[in-house]
């Protein structure tokens, strides 16, 4: 069954795009106060005449992050930089990191300090791999920092820089074996001999990865360098 006010919202919309002498004005005030987001959003996609300004400031007041995102993405006029501080302000990194995909007028700083602010490695990885403009030192640090060995390594395997060599070392300060073992199949730089002895003293979580490591390539033949090594001669 249909909310009345979402019904009551429906038929100002859709009245708004009929025209027959609809008047916008009137009809947006009415529209803003019954307080449903996906009309107010489709009105400013769809109607002739829409006051964009007070669109955004009541999706705003509304807390409505899935629209306000669609919003910076169809309305003709957009204030992104009230669009991204209410998702800040909401801490939605979800939406914060698919504006820095679709919105034309992004600040991909900002956007970067709010992701990093709220705590997300996993956004951070994302905006770092899919945005166009990205600020990668500073997302590495604070991978580096967040303690996440799953987004350390997707960094090392997806982004356009990386350092390996910190990497490596926050990596392995994790000691999360199966993190360790997937950037030994995939990071351009890795250093088998100091992974390895990590995985060896995970008796029990590190156990399928050191199973794995025995039959993947690069893993199998790094491993027959360091037996070479350290066999008596």
């Amino acid at each position: 069954m249909i909310d009345s006010t979402e019904s009551s919202a429906e038929k100002i919309y859709r009245a708004g795009l009929a025209g027959d002498g609809f008047d916008f004005t009137r009809g947006l005030g009415e529209l803003l106060s019954l307080g449903a987001p996906s009309f107010i959003f489709m009105a400013g996609r769809d109607w002739p005449s829409f006051d964009y300004a007070r669109g955004i400031a009541r999706l705003c007041e509304l807390r409505s992050a899935e629209f306000i995102h669609k919003a910076g993405i169809f309305w003709k006029e957009f204030d992104f930089a009230r669009g991204l501080d209410a998702l800040r302000g909401m801490g939605e990194p979800e939406f914060v990191y698919r504006a820095g995909r679709f919105w034309k007028g992004f600040d991909y700083r900002a956007g970067l300090d709010a992701l990093i602010d709220a705590g997300q490695a996993r956004y951070v990885y994302y905006a770092g791999k899919e945005w166009k403009t990205c600020d990668l030192k500073k997302g590495f640090e604070y991978l580096v920092n967040s303690g996440s060995a799953e987004y350390l390594f997707y960094a090392g395997a997806h982004w356009k820089t990386f350092d390996y060599a910190r990497g490596f070392a926050a990596l392995l300060a994790t000691g999360a074996s199966e993190f360790i073992y997937k950037a030994g199949t995939l990071w351009h730089e890795f250093d088998y001999a100091r992974a390895w002895p990590v995985l060896e003293h995970d008796t029990i979580g590190g156990a399928q990865w050191r199973g794995r490591a025995f039959s993947h390539p690069k893993w199998r033949a790094a491993l027959r360098d360091i037996w070479k090594e350290i066999a008596p001669s």
